[in-house]
């Protein structure tokens, strides 16, 4: 199995919304995979998870924590967890009783591998449904205080998540990630191009680490190389 990288602007083939370069430095990860369903496979989410806890602190969606309804991050063993509330009072009581996403925002910030493998699979904020989102800094900050620049963290898996990374960068956030079309790639998107660097450096050694391959090509060469693995249903 090997993975693929592009720092080629993405088409909208993977949907990822409009990414111009004002907003950071981007790159594409891909695999190659015969597997027949969207998501990342287990080797991927091995490499993955290493590289992503290896370069700092990870702040992702997670619906299998519990979490307090009080503002603010709260410390949970060597974690961080918080909720934010995403609908009116109206909407979270209706929201209870049918099988859409949770209620409320819940929030894991962690820096430990077992951890961020949590982010790959998780029926609340389904990767493969594209509901889930990574927030990268570095090991020694603290999570973001989305408070304090009265930020909405919701907005990161909606269509226009790069303008919101903007806005993140004063609380130390360096990098975002997002998955594209069913999974099947993820997007990243970076406060520099030392940030991304540093990244994929960690990234290299860790698919080493796995067994895995790591190239970089151009878009049309990505497209290729994705496009000959067994077809999906």
């Amino acid at each position: 199995m090997s993975l693929f990288i592009t720092h080629d602007t993405p088409g909208p083939q993977w949907q990822l919304g409009s990414l111009s370069p004002t907003l950071g430095t981007f790159a594409l990860i891909g695999w190659s995979s015969d597997g027949l369903e969207g998501g990342a496979p287990e080797q991927v989410v091995n490499v993955l998870a290493r590289s992503l806890a290896a370069f700092g602190r990870v702040t992702f969606a997670c619906s299998t924590i519990s979490v307090a309804d009080t503002p603010g991050w709260q410390m949970q063993g060597s974690d961080f967890v918080s909720r934010y509330r995403t609908r009116s009072v109206l909407g979270r009581m209706a929201a209870r009783f049918s099988a859409r996403a949770p209620v409320d925002l819940v929030l894991l910030s962690t820096m430990t591998e077992q951890a961020v493998r949590l982010l790959f699979d998780d029926a609340g904020y389904p990767w493969w449904n594209q509901s889930q989102f990574v927030l990268l800094s570095p090991a020694g900050a603290s999570p973001p205080d989305f408070d304090k620049i009265a930020f909405n963290p919701a907005t990161l898996s909606e269509g226009e998540w790069s303008e919101g990374f903007g806005n993140l960068q004063p609380l130390g956030v360096q990098a975002i990630v997002r998955p594209g079309v069913d999974g099947d790639v993820a997007g990243l998107l970076y406060a520099s191009s030392e940030a991304r660097d540093r990244f994929e450096a960690i990234l290299s050694r860790s698919a080493d680490e796995f067994g895995m391959s790591l190239q970089y090509v151009n878009e049309a060469e990505f497209v290729e190389a994705l496009g000959s693995s067994s077809p999906r249903k």
